[in-house]
């Protein structure tokens, strides 16, 4: 994908009521990175807006983020906060693409600084976001899982992400349905799929990855099994998922 002079790449946060499809947002947190002909720049300071979910906010959602019912009463309709941040955006970024492009619905191309965090920095203790500003040595100030906060910290990230991979190598590391031919992260990245012990094959498809690399082990599992059927296929286990990055 080619850039043009002046882009903007917008790296967005939203905090929810709750997990889709029945949540809606409460607050949109948003930085605007600028593409200059020395590279991108973060333009201006972190915004956020509230946003009206419809309906009341539940005490566990509130225990995350802090955001209460008395809070968003006057802010923003969800459709007229989601036409805002796509609104002169060229590319929309977020930590966590798949849970938040679901509430913005945008048919923008996104980048998911989580997945390709994961590809660049397999070493790191993990890639939530708050890890990964103590990682980096990110400062930023403001209260984590608030969404100005997150989405400004996600953009330093993004940030250190130019100096490893090129835009096209970040959106494709973000389509969560492209199947990889090699492990793109953790400690067999770059191998085929065809070089990994069955047992990590196994943990990917429990793990929380992204669903292309789980269809990459589920089908060389199938590979092998097929070429040995005595051996039976490995019974995915469900895992619960972490919304806290």
């Amino acid at each position: 994908m080619d850039i043009a002079p002046l882009s903007i790449f917008r790296l967005c946060d939203t905090e929810t009521t709750g997990f889709p499809p029945h949540a809606e947002m409460c607050e949109i947190g948003w930085v605007d990175i600028v593409f200059y002909p020395d590279g991108w720049k973060i333009e201006g300071e972190q915004q956020s807006r509230f946003v009206n979910p419809g309906h009341p906010i539940p005490a566990k959602c509130t225990e995350i983020h802090g955001i209460t019912d008395d809070m968003v009463v006057g802010g923003m309709d969800p459709s007229d906060a989601r036409a805002l941040l796509s609104r002169g955006a060229t590319i929309l970024g977020a930590h966590n693409v798949s849970f938040d492009k679901q509430f913005v619905r945008s048919p923008l191309p996104w980048i998911c600084t989580l997945e390709c965090a994961r590809h660049v920095w397999p070493q790191a203790p993990n890639h939530k976001n708050e890890t990964l500003k103590e990682y980096l040595g990110i400062k930023v100030d403001g209260d984590a899982h608030r969404a100005g906060y997150d989405a400004a910290v996600s953009a330093h990230i993004f940030l250190h992400l130019t100096k490893h991979l090129t835009i096209a190598e970040m959106l494709g590391l973000s389509d969560p349905g492209a199947v990889p031919l090699k492990m793109p992260f953790g400690e067999h990245k770059g191998k085929r799929f065809t070089e990994i012990p069955d047992g990590y094959l196994s943990w990917i498809t429990r793990s929380d990855v992204r669903k292309g690399v789980k269809v990459a082990a589920q089908n060389e599992i199938n590979r092998r099994n097929a070429a040995n059927p005595s051996v039976s296929a490995p019974r995915p286990r469900s895992s619960s998922w972490d919304r806290s990055f």
